[in-house]
């Protein structure tokens, strides 16, 4: 499959079709599809299904992709960086001179988070600006069948309009760098023609309309959240309890099936367009999650400091490879990192914040509308 046919097929899309599309993604049972995965196509099959966010839909409106420019002058809020040393994106490392917060354990880490978050002062912008880097397995663009492993680390950004004609403009797969874990798993890959992979060739996509996550919130309610914990659990219940009601399967109606759904939008929403108050309230409602605990100091796979949290799934917690990491920094407030898949797949938040313009793709893309009009 070609660039210009990925770029039909998302510009054939109907707004009806995005939004059946992204209800359909958020209600899938992600425990379900990777045992599917796992079953069917060996390992390989399932890191490429865990690192399938859901967030990628483009509609959605949290990290999904970033932008590649900020113009000068924007304001755009960067987590404070503080390198360590130790291997990036290892496990834990020993903090650099400077003695750390003793945090007990993660609801004690997550509690210096959210009044870090709280506190932040409020800014304004037009847009609302994300940039990650990201690291995950990937097979051939046609998805047909491999026989290697290959893993590429790429960036992706998005800006997003809060208001007005609601434009969002993503940039995918640029600087993508591409590895193999041995001589063995490129040999074969040369030897299958070397494909190209999933994030190799530099797309944009482009949208008029407003969007939403994948909370089903839609961009002009996010300012809106409520910025105090019970709140903000409140809300996150009644959306839940409505994907449920809109197709989820019997059964999903426990409260292990609402901690996998909180661990799922804790990133997306963490990293939108939110007052510092909700943002701190998220971070006092994930506290709450069962069997969450502090795995330690941690350094994040662009080598800044922050402290690292396991959070099981909860419908799985017994199996590692379905445990997320995240990796915070409490004095900021700020997630740095999202890992998966026992850290084989990462999203690494460089920024997150608000600016005043959209920015430039990265190919040549026409905006298509959402709206229906």
């Amino acid at each position: 499959m070609i660039q210009e046919d990925i770029l039909d097929t998302v510009s054939a899309l109907e707004p009806p079709a995005l939004r059946e599309r992204a209800e359909e993604l958020s209600r899938a049972n992600r425990e379900q599809v990777l045992a599917r995965a796992r079953a069917a196509g060996g390992r390989r099959a399932f890191l490429r299904a865990a690192a399938d966010r859901r967030w990628r839909l483009p509609v959605t409106v949290g990290a999904l992709a970033t932008a590649a420019a900020v113009a000068a002058g924007l304001f755009v809020y960067s987590p404070e960086r503080l390198v360590v040393p130790g291997e990036p994106g290892g496990a834990d490392v020993q903090n650099s001179g400077t003695e750390a917060p003793a945090y007990a354990d993660a609801r004690e880490l997550l509690a210096a988070a959210a009044e870090a978050a709280a506190a932040q002062e409020e800014e304004q912008g037009g847009f609302w600006y994300v940039r990650t880097r990201n690291h995950r397995p990937a097979g051939p663009l046609d998805y047909g069948q491999a026989e290697y492993t290959a893993l590429q680390t790429f960036t992706e950004e998005e800006w997003v309009e809060l208001g007005g004609g609601f434009r969002t403009l993503n940039n995918l797969n640029l600087r993508t760098e591409t590895t193999f874990p041995s001589e063995a798993d490129e040999r074969a890959w040369e030897e299958a023609g070397s494909p190209e992979l999933d994030h190799t060739t530099p797309m944009s996509t482009a949208y008029r309309g407003e969007g939403v996550n994948m909370l089903n919130l839609r961009v002009s309610e996010l300012p809106r959240l409520p910025g105090d914990a019970e709140g903000l659990e409140v809300l996150l219940r009644e959306q839940w309890t409505a994907e449920v009601e809109r197709g989820g399967e019997p059964g999903q109606g426990t409260e292990e099936h609402f901690d996998a759904y909180l661990r799922e939008a804790f990133a997306d929403l963490a990293t939108s367009p939110v007052r510092g108050d909700t943002r701190g309230a998220l971070f006092t409602v994930a506290a709450g999650l069962e069997g969450i605990r502090l795995v330690g100091p941690a350094e994040d796979p662009l080598g800044r400091a922050g402290y690292k949290v396991a959070v099981p799934y909860a419908l799985a917690p017994q199996d590692e490879e379905l445990t997320t990491y995240w990796i915070i920094d409490p004095g900021t407030g700020t997630l740095l990192s999202e890992h998966r898949a026992g850290g084989e797949v990462w999203v690494a938040y460089e920024e997150a914040g608000f600016v005043q313009e959209i920015g430039e793709p990265a190919v040549p893309v026409d905006y298509q509308d959402l709206r229906g009009e």
